[in-house]
């Protein structure tokens, strides 16, 4: 196989430029992103024309990894890393970094290192990367932010002299390819109205400043795995199902692999528009409603009440909703925004939600899920709101742990209502997607006449 991971010395270094750089300039990419995040995503999929996947070990376990790997690869591997390439849940060296993954997919590494204010010095800086833990391969450098192409030779030439690693080039600083900060991360890709350009104009860049035939040639690597089909045992499990998933500007964040596990259950999936469809889909036996930014479209939300009503419908039927962050916020009752507006969203829980204008750190992060009592499940949060008046009649299912011992509960739920604010991974939540997936099925079977 040929590919690679791009790792950085740390967060903010550039791995999302550097990696959509990279891909617009190879053929039939397969992108992958380590870690939760589900932005970055977006921007591979913009560029590639592919689908892009999360590896997260936590959330998957190593199985899952390497599942999700073997299954999407295409000619050409590029794994966007996550924070700094050793970064991970706690200081151990199996803690779900970048420098994990790599290890556990065999993957080369490229890393990006950021030229400000570095001379000689830039080469200790990669070699403390190289020595850390020598299981990494790391085959090359790229250098970032680098004002001139004399500046260039002088780190080049530092590195290659003290590391024994390739300098594979560099990407100078283009003003035209910046993508404003948004406070999940970057704006969304389809939001970006000039983003095409922007690649362009990197594409044509990284043509001129970075040895594209070294690094294809350097980034050729052997799997010493197999894949397992480990959800092969579940395939049709939960056929003749139809699930209604919510997917608009408002709600798009949906692990891929996520809905794929849902299709080998054998169930249909019907998406629709909170924004601009008037009813759910027809038919259904479940609705989905993942995470995004609902406040982003809050008037155009709260403005629809046909659909509104139509979920509300859907609900006092005894139908089975479930709802993650910002399917949490628009399915509770009211949103405050940060300009102090409220908007009445579709009130399934009396939850009225505050948004802030900085992170919730103290909820921020994995988490393990103990889910009505001993399911369990792992997750993940990231949210820049906060419950100002709780729902005091709907009980909290998820009985939430940080890997750091931090506790809390939370998981609303009522009739055959699921909601609040983690993001969960099915590969290792089973048992809580099947809990909701089972009083679907007896509902639809029950409606068919076939339980009494």
């Amino acid at each position: 196989m040929r590919g690679f991971l791009i790792a950085g010395t740390n967060s903010g270094i550039g791995k999302t430029t550097v990696s959509m750089g990279l891909m617009s300039c190879f053929e039939n990419i397969s992108p992958f992103k380590v870690g939760p995040d589900y932005i970055d995503g977006k921007f591979h999929e913009f560029v590639t024309g592919n689908k892009s996947y999360n590896l997260d070990y936590f959330l998957m376990g190593e199985d899952g990894v390497r599942e999700s790997f073997l299954k999407h690869k295409k000619d050409f591997v590029i794994v966007e890393g996550v924070m700094g390439l050793y970064d991970g849940i706690d200081n151990t060296l199996d803690n779900g970094s970048s420098a994990h993954v790599a290890r556990i997919l065999n993957l080369p590494v490229i890393l990006v290192v950021d030229a400000k204010g570095k001379s000689t010095s830039i080469s200790a800086q990669v070699m403390g990367y190289q020595n850390f833990d020598k299981r990494v391969n790391i085959v090359g450098v790229i250098i970032n932010k680098v004002s001139s192409e004399k500046t260039y030779e002088i780190l080049k030439e530092a590195i290659e002299k003290y590391c024994d690693v390739k300098c594979f080039g560099y990407i100078p600083n283009i003003d035209e390819v910046s993508v404003s900060s948004r406070h999940l991360g970057l704006t969304q890709a389809d939001e970006i109205k000039n983003l095409k350009d922007k690649i362009k104009i990197l594409n044509e860049n990284i043509k001129k400043t970075i040895d594209l035939e070294s690094i294809y040639k350097l980034t050729k690597f052997d799997v010493d795995y197999k894949l397992k089909n480990i959800f092969l045992s579940l395939k049709d499990k939960y056929k003749n199902l139809k699930i209604g998933i919510a997917k608009d500007n408002a709600f798009s964040f949906y692990y891929n692999d996520n809905l794929e596990f849902l299709e080998n259950l054998g169930i249909e999936i019907e998406y629709f528009s909170p924004i601009n469809d008037k009813k759910i889909p027809q038919d259904i036996d479940m609705l989905y409603f993942g995470g995004g930014y609902p406040e982003n479209y809050s008037e155009e939300l709260s403005k629809n009440t046909e659909m509104i009503n139509s979920i509300r419908e859907f609900y006092n039927k005894n139908g089975v909703i479930y709802g993650e962050c910002g399917g949490f916020i628009y399915l509770s009752k009211k949103l405050i925004t940060l300009d102090e507006k409220e908007y009445f969203f579709v009130g399934l829980t009396e939850n009225e939600i505050e948004m802030k204008n900085r992170l919730d750190i103290g909820r921020f992060g994995y988490i393990n899920i103990n889910y009505k009592e001993n399911l369990l499940g792992k997750g993940h949060e990231f949210h820049y709101s906060k419950i100002k008046n709780e729902e005091k009649n709907c009980k909290k299912e998820f009985k939430i742990t940080k890997p750091n011992g931090r506790k809390w509960e939370c998981g609303f739920s009522s009739k055959n209502l699921l909601c609040g604010y983690p993001h969960i991974h099915f590969f290792k939540s089973q048992s809580i997607i099947f809990d909701l997936l089972d009083r679907a099925l007896r509902n639809k079977e029950i409606k068919n006449g076939k339980l009494y």
